[in-house]
């Protein structure tokens, strides 16, 4: 580490001395004051999206054990509703988190570890139709849950067992033990995340002293470009897989079942809150949208805030599920022209966004999807 701030001294030192020559061309010294604004940005971005989203992560599904400890304790089919519903909570604070594509949650085995979706092979629904046809008692403890493959401890688990068949968990007392351990485990899970960001020299310092040079970035321009590329990771991510993978090229190649929650009918939901979060990275205080207001892109910030109020505004109107919508002929040319508007979202986050403020999108989990 001192080997690298050494490097940036003497780096700084000769920006500014090239800085003195051509001080006479170049009327505004951009560079020097854009370091400021880049760690504004991370910082506002960090304490204001981030750490409240896993604070968040770690209420629901603290909420959601504890519902579930009371429902197993005494199931009836009066209260299935209010699991369930904690379930919707739990899934709305994981959806509102999954557009933060680096730091911790990358660790494998990545976000797959809250949701594993897609399946493209099916394999995770073999393994747990398997296991509840069995019984499998091995799920039903931590220690050995935890050793398990994700597709058996994930939020898409929790959601078959609550929703494929919601009318068997009161009678089935293994299943609802298994739904327990998952939450559980998902409990667990969402405080390890928010303990390797807030904690004393967790993630969070990497990104507010990235300045500085961390272990995580090079400088704080690296920093914002993390966020921007969670932008644009999560854009294509609703894009080409929630979208147009269940869609399919024609009416005649939709496939339902390929959308995403389908079982609790909240594909749209998901996709909405998706993109709120994306919205609120350029709409919060000293967020993208201010960066690109005090660099002189006001209009970016416009196009860009505006773009994303039309398409969750398109969202909204949509009054049945996704799992109906993409078979249905009337449908169709609603959804096309939402594909098109995640397109030229896409477009100017990557490109536009990108251009005004000299970052550099990298690769996203979606690229060569």
């Amino acid at each position: 580490m001192r080997s690298l701030k050494a490097f940036k001294a003497v780096s700084h030192r000769l920006s500014c001395a090239l800085f003195g020559m051509t001080l006479a061309v170049a009327p505004a010294a951009a560079d020097q004051i854009e370091g400021a604004r880049f760690t504004a940005l991370s910082t506002a971005l960090t304490d204001q999206v981030v750490v409240p989203a896993y604070e968040n992560l770690l209420r629901e599904t603290a909420a959601l054990t504890a519902s579930l400890d009371a429902y197993c304790a005494a199931p009836s089919d009066n209260n299935v509703d209010a699991v369930q519903e904690h379930f919707h909570l739990t899934m709305d604070a994981w959806q509102r988190a999954q557009p933060i594509q680096f730091g911790p949650i990358i660790d494998a085995p990545g976000p797959a570890r809250f949701q594993f979706w897609p399946d493209k092979r099916g394999t995770g629904q073999r393994q747990l139709r398997q296991v509840l046809t069995t019984q499998d008692q091995s799920v039903l403890a931590e220690e050995t849950l935890g050793t398990k493959s994700v597709a058996l401890t994930d939020l898409q688990a929790l959601e078959y067992i609550l929703f494929e068949r919601p009318d068997t968990i009161t009678d089935d007392d293994f299943k609802c033990r298994y739904a327990l351990a998952i939450a559980d485990h998902q409990q667990q899970l969402a405080k390890d995340l928010l303990h390797a960001w807030s904690d004393t020299g967790g993630y969070r310092e990497q990104v507010l002293n990235a300045a500085e040079g961390t272990d995580a970035f090079f400088d704080e321009r690296e920093a914002a470009g993390a966020f921007l590329n969670s932008m644009a990771g999560t854009i294509d991510m609703v894009r080409l897989q929630k979208l147009d993978r269940p869609m399919g090229l024609t009416i005649t190649g939709a496939r339902p079942k390929r959308t995403e929650s389908w079982r609790s009918a909240r594909s749209l939901r998901n996709i909405r809150l998706n993109l709120e979060t994306v919205q609120r990275f350029v709409t919060v205080g000293n967020g993208f949208g201010n960066l690109l207001t005090a660099t002189g892109k006001d209009e970016t910030a416009k196009a860009t805030n505006d773009l994303l109020s039309d398409i969750l505004s398109d969202i909204n109107a949509f009054n049945q599920p996704l799992f109906t919508l993409v078979g249905d002929v009337e449908a169709r040319a609603a959804l096309e022209s939402l594909l098109s508007k995640l397109r030229s979202l896409q477009s100017m986050v990557r490109e536009q966004i990108a251009q005004d403020l000299t970052l550099v999108p990298g690769f996203n989990a979606t690229d060569g999807d």
